[in-house]
């Protein structure tokens, strides 16, 4: 699910992915918590004054690591990569974030300048392996604070236990 909303001109959006029958699999499992580390990986490094290139490359070495986990790429393809195509973007190939305000994809500095303070921003890293059927993609908001960013969605289920008893209560 990506959806979004909108209060006082300012915008949301968010995504999860839920499994339809109210449990994972153990590999939808494997992939939705390799996906949750990577975003809470990506909301450690978001912070004033790192740059979207800084961000997202920092990023990608991190979904190199978790790919291998999964077994989706080895350590050879990531050594062999062509920096121009990361073997990475095999399986992520959106951005991991977007400013967020009166538009849903925001204007903000242009890659190479600094996230400033009080931005808001989403995080959204997202895992699509189509030969296995699976993808998923797992969105929050944030307020970029340099003394810890404030998920604006705390309230709402992301962690794979606490959606699978949501949806069987």
């Amino acid at each position: 699910m990506d959806f979004g909303a909108r209060y006082g001109y300012y915008n949301a959006d968010l995504s999860r992915t839920i499994p339809v029958n109210g449990k994972f699999t153990k590999r939808q499992r494997e992939v939705y918590d390799a996906c949750l580390r990577l975003h809470k990986y990506a909301n450690s490094i978001l912070k004033p004054g790192i740059t979207i290139n800084e961000y997202h490359h920092l990023v990608s070495v991190e979904a190199g690591k978790e790919f291998i986990k999964l077994g989706i790429l080895t350590e050879a393809d990531i050594k062999n990569q062509n920096p121009d195509q990361p073997a990475y973007r095999k399986y992520l190939y959106h951005g991991i974030s977007h400013h967020l305000g009166i538009d849903v994809h925001d204007l903000g500095p242009s890659y190479d300048q600094p996230i400033p303070e009080d931005a808001v921003m989403t995080i959204e890293p997202g895992i699509y392996i189509e030969e296995e059927q699976i993808g998923i993609r797992i969105e929050n908001n944030y307020w970029i604070r340099k003394d810890g960013n404030i998920d604006l969605m705390a309230q709402i289920p992301i962690e794979a236990d606490d959606i699978e008893a949501f949806m069987n209560d």
